[in-house]
């Protein structure tokens, strides 16, 4: 059997649906994977990881300083307003013109809405970094026990602060470094492919391709093979050797050119043909059973 891919279980069984309306024969076998997320972090006071960090922290400390500048007077309800408009006032004002621009386009200027549509740069790097901002201040309450609205004391002079970093950054593990590794546990479908029925890839849909192109063309490139070995020589027959060589194929056009190399898997493709009443494979010889 062909391995076409390994997919989430919708996704499996759309491709299975395609493949299945062209005819090829398909088999599927779910699993267990486990995805594994690494993240290494430093966790100290301010102070202390000013010393360790190669990079500067510059943004760290303009954070702090809104911080300090704003939670005197904020409350639940305006700080993460205040907050912003210290950190950069053209945040918030793109941040307005964004929200504007969701409510109500007309709103806007159409210079102002060209800049500020989904998916633009602007927009994106606008939402970055209120993202940014919003998680450390988030960070600075937890780690310091800090609630808006109550009196700051000092905790805002010297605070925890937790980062994540990159260990090859460090000539020597600091102490402080933490190593949080998270497990995911998953179910995935692997997607196998009777390998005589490759040719039928030619009737795939135009959706598949649009959809799953690197899968359609795997299958087509592999059908082509397929069909170029169940095709008898003049003579019906072959050694061994000379069929591996021919386990290679060599397309081109005026723009492109197709290598499929089989060499290395020939036993394999030997074997999917006498599976397939092709051919008979005896010692070092193939016989095709006809002329096709």
């Amino acid at each position: 059997m062909f391995y076409l891919g390994e997919y989430d279980e919708e996704t499996a069984k759309d491709i299975k649906d395609y493949l299945d309306e062209a005819g090829l024969k398909v088999e599927t076998r779910s699993c267990l994977v486990m995805e594994e997320e690494t993240t290494y972090t430093l966790k100290d006071k301010l102070s202390a990881v000013k010393v360790l960090m190669i990079e500067d922290i510059e943004q760290f400390e303009r954070y702090l300083s809104a911080l300090r500048s704003v939670l005197p007077h904020a409350t639940t309800e305006n700080f993460e307003d205040l907050f912003l408009k210290e950190l950069d006032p053209l945040m918030m004002e793109k941040r307005d013109k964004i929200m504007a621009l969701s409510e109500n386009p007309e709103s806007l200027s159409l210079e102002d809405r060209e800049a500020l549509k989904f998916g633009s740069d602007e927009w994106m790097n606008n939402a970055l970094s209120i993202s940014e901002a919003r998680t450390f201040a988030g960070m600075i309450f937890s780690l310091n026990d800090i609630k808006i609205g109550e009196p700051l004391e000092n905790k805002l002079d010297d605070p925890i602060i937790e980062i994540t970093v990159d260990p090859d950054d460090f000539e020597a593990r600091p102490e402080q470094m933490k190593c949080d590794i998270d497990c995911y546990l998953e179910k995935s479908v692997n997607i196998f492919v009777d390998e005589f029925t490759t040719p039928l890839a030619s009737d795939l849909n135009d959706e598949f391709w649009d959809e799953y192109p690197s899968e359609a063309q795997r299958l087509k490139f592999l059908g082509l093979l397929i069909e170029k070995l169940a095709t008898s020589p003049a003579s019906r027959k072959m050694d061994f050797v000379q069929f591996a060589e021919e386990c290679t194929m060599t397309l081109e056009d005026e723009s492109s050119v197709l290598n499929i190399y089989g060499e290395d898997v020939a036993e394999e493709l030997a074997r999917v043909l006498e599976k397939s009443g092709v051919v008979k494979w005896k010692g070092d010889k193939l016989k095709w059973k006809s002329n096709n």
